[in-house]
């Protein structure tokens, strides 16, 4: 017996009690997405370094085997790797009928026990030291899987960045607990333990901590120890249980987690059924090409899905993943669809190696200056893009850290084409080998337009965009604590990489001929004077349309408002800068049909500031909110030549109404210096 069994640490009296509330993080994905999304993730960030390799190392290889479901482990196998674990979950009131039942009865192996695998090659596995429970040692995997929650040690060139990621493999079991095997190149050493993310409960009077281990005992410096393959009496154990799960890859570096019990739809891992009722083949294939069909395209990942038997298994890798899509059930349209994943791939396969001299170069800081380039380049640009060929840009930029003396350049990869069947725009974002797509519709209004950004994992700007992105990773937000803290002026950067897309494709559409009734409707609320007739009745409308070849000259006005993807940008206009403003309101409202939009804003359409506000972005200026409404803001202006303030997050579907205004002395309105857009 090697004296394995499930351990919690017992509290002392004077312990605050703290509930895991790593749910929350990631409640907005179904299962199958964050599943996936970040088991996949963790996979590429262990990715054995060809530098250290020789060369020799090949993609990372991920399986999801559903083989467990439909062939459960014998009870009188599977009683082994549950010992001392019921008498913890029966204080656990969230279990479902079937666990709870098994857990008030001591006996979770009492029946056939179903379970789920997901496991890696060329990885490097959990290396590290195994004894150590404080490190700062980044390639101490071992201590950063097991003995952190919440904490990660990762790189700036790394997907994941918060630690939470590894919490996906206690979601996806009904009794909230995994084992994991892993083989270390560092060693050639594979080790067995497990860890269970309960609630707080107490057993008989006395508190337990929520994590809990399956290990061996140690002494009171090292109270829990994983099993070891180089020691002899643990050696079988571990070889039985890589046999009784069914391990493929343990015979080479990498992870392999078991999944005891996990969320699967009624029984039939190959029924799909909605995305939210459990685990299906049919739906972790389809979140493996949403998320991952960057690197599966560029050969760095290949993915294997099994759903039962080898002759079923789904092998996703850059030559079968055309072939993939055809048998998921895909929507008719949008950016999911079978044709837009088509052309999506032949954008990824055009950009994936190619060099640098193959790009057009702009600059982020011109892309909005109608004269920033050669009008007969752009002219060439232009009709090339107007005939659907693929355009390759690269943009440049900066970006400075704080613990830095000077800006680092940088730039990003954008690849456009032109597909008039597009009613709305399609774009995919990728930083290093992760897709993000979260409220990233930036380019929605601009019909015809397909895009790919590609951030490289070596370029400063992937190290911000990931300190801006929440714990799921799913967006950049100009809005983040951690990415204030390391850089500066990111939401200025931020802002810059979410407005480059739009701007590009400004660059590349044609000029607007004469006065286009409908330019920004799908932005913007515009006033000015227009007669219409209704009902025989001849009535004064507010209108304001721009023929774009025949702009006015600039206004005397203190401060120019700008469309950019999702919302505005407002500036002082360059005639103001002599005798710039100090203190501006703004205020905003959806439009209406008829009478005052200010008059009409309901807290519930959107917030410019408190809990759930629109995403801005700031620079030399001062937000001042007290005692403002919702859709009210206070600018106090302190560097006017770097003012700019900018909000996005619009619905996209409603007008919006756009008003600031010089505040003098008494915060007294100027309405000669007021803008209305």
């Amino acid at each position: 017996m090697t004296g394995a069994q499930w351990r919690f640490r017992q509290m002392a009296p004077t312990e605050i009690n703290q509930g895991t509330v790593v749910r929350e993080f990631f409640e907005d994905e179904p299962i199958n997405t964050r599943l996936v999304r970040e088991a996949i993730q963790n996979s590429l960030d262990a990715a054995i370094d060809t530098s250290e390799d020789n060369g020799a190392a090949g993609p990372v290889r991920v399986r999801f085997s559903l083989h467990g479901i439909r062939n459960p482990l014998p009870a009188e196998r599977a009683s082994r790797y549950f010992a001392g674990l019921a008498p913890h979950l029966a204080q656990i009131a969230e279990l479902d009928a079937e666990v709870k039942t098994r857990a008030a009865a001591d006996s979770l192996a009492a029946g056939d026990v179903p379970y789920l695998v997901v496991e890696d090659s060329g990885t490097k596995g959990l290396g590290g030291d195994w004894r150590v429970y404080n490190t700062e040692d980044p390639d101490n995997h071992f201590y950063w899987f097991f003995r952190n929650i919440g904490i990660s040690g990762k790189g700036d060139s790394d997907n994941g960045s918060w630690g939470l990621g590894k919490w996906v493999f206690p979601d996806a079991s009904r009794i909230s607990a995994y084992l994991a095997v892993t083989r270390r190149s560092q060693d050639d050493e594979t080790l067995l333990m497990g860890q269970a993310v309960l609630t707080k409960h107490s057993i008989d009077g006395q508190r337990h901590d929520p994590v809990g281990y399956f290990a061996i005992a140690g002494d009171e410096s090292l109270p829990w120890l994983p099993l070891r393959n180089s020691v002899a009496e643990q050696r079988p154990f571990i070889d039985e249980c890589i046999a009784d799960f069914g391990l493929k890859w343990r015979n080479a570096p990498g992870l392999s987690v078991i999944i005891p019990f996990p969320r699967i739809n009624a029984g039939n891992p190959a029924q799909d059924g909605d995305e939210d009722a459990g685990i299906s083949q049919k739906q972790l294939l389809a979140e493996v090409v949403h998320n991952y069909f960057f690197p599966i395209i560029a050969g760095q990942l290949e993915v294997v899905v099994d759903a039962g038997d080898e002759a079923a298994a789904d092998a996703l890798n850059s030559d079968t993943i055309d072939d993939v899509i055809d048998r998921l059930d895909l929507p008719a349209a949008g950016e999911r669809s079978h044709e837009s994943y088509q052309r999506l791939f032949a954008m990824c396969r055009h950009s994936i190696g190619r060099p640098a001299h193959e790009h057009e170069t702009l600059e982020a800081n011109r892309l909005n200056q109608s004269d920033g380039y050669d009008k007969d380049q752009r002219a060439i640009w232009r009709s090339r893009y107007e005939a659907g060929e693929l355009l390759s840009f690269r943009i440049g930029m900066q970006v400075h850290r704080k613990d830095e003396t000077s800006p680092r350049p940088t730039s990003l990869r954008v690849y456009v084409q032109r597909d008039a069947d597009l009613r709305e725009g399609h774009d995919y974002y990728i930083r290093g080998t992760l897709s993000i797509h979260g409220r990233m519709d930036l380019i929605r209004n601009r019909r015809g337009a397909r895009l790919l950004m590609v951030v490289d994992k070596d370029e400063p700007a992937a190290s911000l965009l990931r300190d801006s992105e929440p714990p799921a990773h799913t967006e950049w937000r100009r809005q983040s604590s951690r990415v204030a803290a390391r850089w500066q002026r990111p939401r200025l950067s931020l802002a810059a990489v979410r407005d480059a897309p739009g701007q590009l494709l400004a660059l590349l559409e044609p000029p607007t001929e004469g006065v286009q009734r409908d330019a920004f409707t799908d932005i913007f609320f515009w006033d000015g004077n227009d007669r219409t007739v209704n009902d025989g009745r001849v009535r004064e409308r507010q209108t304001d349309y721009i023929p774009r070849k025949e702009q006015p000259e600039p206004s005397q006005r203190d401060f120019n408002i700008s469309q950019t993807s999702g919302g505005f940008r407002v500036r002082i206009s360059e005639r103001a800068l002599d005798n710039p403003p100090r203190c501006a309101r703004l205020r905003v409202a959806y439009g209406v049909a008829r009478g005052n939009p200010l008059s009409r804003y309901s807290p519930e359409d959107f917030r410019l500031h408190g809990r759930d506000a629109l995403s801005h972005s700031i620079g030399g200026c001062e937000v001042v909110t007290r005692n403002l409404a919702g859709n009210e803001l206070l600018l106090n202006i302190d560097d006017p030549a770097e003012f700019e303030f900018a909000v996005s997050g619009f619905d996209p579907q409603r007008d919006v109404y756009v008003r600031i205004d010089q505040v003098g002395d008494g915060d007294r309105e100027d309405d000669n210096a007021g803008t209305t857009v």
